[in-house]
């Protein structure tokens, strides 16, 4: 016989009671659908950008809104294609101050919100990683661990505790967390 070894296990059982609570809820984590068709609003320190490369830094107390969507970072790095949309936003904090995201999702009153040191939001694919530090929440339902994938589309989660140089799960406080709010709660 194969046995998994109990930390897989655990973790298998984490991604698949989170899996089954999203599903629950379909539309608890898709954005406002007018979101994307709002104008996108930044303010920053300062800003550097390059038109011809598609590429703009905005550094110092970043804030980027659109719609419901808000990013705050200390550093925003925005990848354009060739015609000048939105690929990929790349926020990045510090320990003390985590990049954070929050969105309003369709037909809820609670917004989605995550932090992490780092956040990768691919707008094409549908796809935010948080890395380092990873915490994301909604109405009281969380979800931790040092890097989280989240498929907006497809709304389907994958997390990974930390890792010691060998690759292997550090025993104690790398571990991923979920805590599921009862959905009767008064």
């Amino acid at each position: 016989m194969n046995y998994q070894p109990l930390s897989q296990i655990k973790v298998s059982t984490c991604y698949l009671l989170f899996t089954f609570v999203l599903f629950l809820t379909p539309a608890s984590l898709m954005a406002l659908s007018s979101d994307r068709n709002q104008p996108i609003n930044l303010e920053a320190d300062s800003a550097d950008i390059d038109d011809l490369k598609g590429i703009s830094i905005y550094t110092g107390n970043v804030i980027l809104s659109q719609g419901s969507m808000v990013i705050k970072s200390s550093k925003l790095t925005l990848y354009t294609d060739k015609n000048k949309d939105l690929e990929k936003a790349i926020a990045v904090g510090s320990e003390k101050k985590l990049a954070t995201f929050k969105q309003r999702p369709e037909g809820k009153n609670v917004d989605f919100r995550a932090r992490a040191i780092t956040m990768i939001y691919y707008l094409t694919k549908d796809k935010i990683h948080l890395l380092k530090n990873a915490y994301v929440w909604q109405d009281g339902d969380t979800f931790s661990g040092n890097k989280i994938i989240y498929d907006t589309k497809n709304e389907t989660v994958i997390a990974t505790g930390k890792k010691n140089k060998d690759g292997k799960p550090v025993s104690s406080g790398g571990r991923i967390k979920v805590t599921i709010q009862p959905k009767n709660k008064k």
